[in-house]
């Protein structure tokens, strides 16, 4: 049946009796942010719960849909009841929901672009969170789940994270800076009144997001290399959440200059430049075939889940 209001409470102690007890990677949700989440108007989503014959919620399940694809954003059965089939009954009857919704739609997925973005504990290091997930975790029950309603892996996210008060700056970044200078390379901060460039680099690596993410953001702190004045790679700009969070937006360097070793000396001085503002943990995550990926663990940056990319062809 369709999911009201007056379903939440319930819907609330299913989902924290799993996040509480550590079974998933989900932080625990209070009224206020389930409604946000899974109520909102922002985006198009939708819920289906399963109730017993006293009207007692046994299980449920939310998505949102866009014009390509429907988006399966949380389901679960309550634990006195599991591997009764009431998962299944669920995922089939949210299927209907979104395809009703957009009869177009071909696909079902499990991945970052769905604007439902649960937040969830870097695994071993609570309290720190990261504000979404990129995937399915592939070491929870879920992921088996998933499999078994016929979707399959497309692509697999590594999460990354660091203490930045274990932060610093390893021998073999300070030889790469030392090799950069002597070729006329500068890692520093930003300077808008000296350096130029910054928007034909986005031209060079094709990436209109971070484009639209910094240009407008230049009097913030951004990591950048220069060469004669003119930024070949940027990382950044640096800001820190309220929860102690390093973040920044991408890491990019000029086609010409990427066997240079510049990226692992940016995101260095990114990570040095984040733990000085205060941030106490950065986590991020990229694709399992990102060359990104070196650039973060040559930082000393340690992988701490994986998560899958699934997909349900319809």
């Amino acid at each position: 049946m369709k999911f009201e209001k007056r379903h939440i409470k319930e819907c609330i102690q299913i989902f924290n009796s799993y996040a509480n007890a550590k079974e998933v990677v989900f932080k625990p949700l209070d009224e206020e942010r389930f409604e946000a989440l899974f109520c909102s108007d922002k985006y198009n989503s939708m819920g289906v719960v399963k109730e017993d014959a006293n009207g007692e919620v046994l299980g449920f399940a939310f998505g949102t849909v866009s014009e390509i694809a429907g988006y399966i954003s949380y389901i679960g059965v309550r634990k006195d009841v599991c591997r009764r089939g009431f998962g299944k009954e669920l995922f089939s009857e949210l299927t209907e929901a979104i395809k009703k919704e957009n009869r177009e739609i071909k696909r079902l997925d499990c991945i970052f672009y769905n604007p439902c973005q649960l937040s969830w504990f870097v695994p071993n290091h609570e309290p720190h969170d990261h504000p979404g997930v990129p995937g399915v975790y592939m070491k929870g029950s879920g992921y088996e789940f998933f499999k078994a309603c016929g979707f399959y892996d497309y692509a697999v996210q590594n999460a990354y994270y660091m203490q930045l008060n274990k932060f610093e700056e390893r021998e073999k970044i300070k030889e790469k800076k030392e090799k950069l200078n002597n070729q006329g390379i500068e890692v520093c901060f930003f300077d808008k009144e000296k350096h130029t460039g910054f928007s034909e680099l986005f031209e060079n690596i094709k990436n209109e997001g971070w484009r639209k993410s910094v240009m407008s953001r230049l009097d913030e702190k951004i990591v950048v290399a220069v060469k004669d004045n003119v930024v070949i790679g940027y990382s950044g700009p640096l800001s820190v959440s309220k929860g102690k969070r390093g973040l920044f937006c991408g890491i990019g360097v000029h086609t010409d200059f990427r066997q240079y070793g510049i990226g692992s000396v940016i995101f260095s001085e990114l990570c040095a430049g984040l733990k000085g503002m205060g941030a106490e943990f950065m986590s991020l995550f990229t694709g399992d075939n990102n060359p990104a990926r070196f650039v973060y663990e040559s930082t000393g940056f340690e992988l701490v889940a994986k998560f899958s990319c699934m997909r349900k062809e319809l």
